[in-house]
């Protein structure tokens, strides 16, 4: 990560040499009080995850891993927004105007490339994408699965605008908390916008939000509930491999 967040960052805006020692050396930081605090947490919700799964999930065991995980995800912010808070407090005005030129204009050609998509092309490329990444973590798919992950791609694309709004609402409020990024409490308030984005928390379209996720529940409900012994044992072996992998970097010096 302390490369290629420092990799993708120069695709948003350019910095100093001065600015990209002192970013890396936060980041550096981070990344160990990251590993010592943090991904014990992920380790252990792993672990929780690989027992339980030992059975059918029933819907409010998969809503509570959603909560759990996003939890976590909302504590890692924490840490990891520390390096970017000073960052941005060091940009210049034309640095300021660089960084936010490209998120918006990474933000709008993501919804342009998508506008110019029939619904027909929407559903194919979303399906095709779900399939791979179930496929990712429980290997071959049965019919019966692949109608299932349908409804879960078209209930994404029906709730297309709803994500951009949430973006483009993101867009907004980042804007205007870059503007007073000297204010002593910036780096709360970044904070704050970064964990609602990753909880997918936007209070003009939560009821919507929260609908979309219901239904998502049920369908990964009823998607573990047709898992054969071989897809459970693949599953499995994912889990297993995440968990170490999590461990030698908690272990990691």
């Amino acid at each position: 990560m302390n490369f290629w967040i420092t990799y993708y960052l120069a695709d948003y805006v350019s910095l100093n040499s001065t600015q990209e020692r002192a970013f890396e050396r936060n980041l550096d930081i981070a990344l160990v009080m990251h590993r010592n605090k943090e991904l014990p947490k992920f380790h252990r919700l792993i672990d929780e995850l690989q027992a339980d799964l030992a059975k059918p999930l029933s819907f409010n065991q998969i809503r509570g891993y959603y909560l759990k995980f996003t939890e976590a995800g909302k504590e890692s912010t924490s840490v990891l927004s520390k390096p970017f808070a000073a960052m941005i407090q060091s940009l210049s005005a034309s640095q300021i105007n660089e960084l936010n030129q490209n998120v918006e204009k990474k933000i709008e050609q993501v919804i342009a490339k998508r506008k110019k998509l029939s619904p027909k092309d929407k559903i194919v490329i979303r399906r095709d994408k779900l399939q791979d990444a179930a496929r990712g973590w429980i290997g071959s798919l049965s019919n019966k699965q692949k109608a299932i992950l349908l409804e879960l791609t078209e209930y994404q694309v029906e709730m297309e605008p709803i994500f951009f709004s949430i973006w483009r609402d993101f867009l907004r409020d980042w804007q205007e908390l870059i503007k007073n990024r000297d204010n002593p409490d910036f780096e709360s308030k970044l904070n704050v916008l970064l964990q609602q984005l990753i909880a997918f928390e936007n209070a003009s379209v939560q009821l919507d939000v929260n609908v979309y996720l219901t239904r998502r529940f049920d369908v990964l409900r009823r998607l573990n509930h047709t898992l054969s012994s071989k897809q459970t044992h693949y599953l499995n072996s994912r889990l297993v491999d995440m968990r170490k992998d999590t461990a030698m970097l908690i272990n990691e010096k």
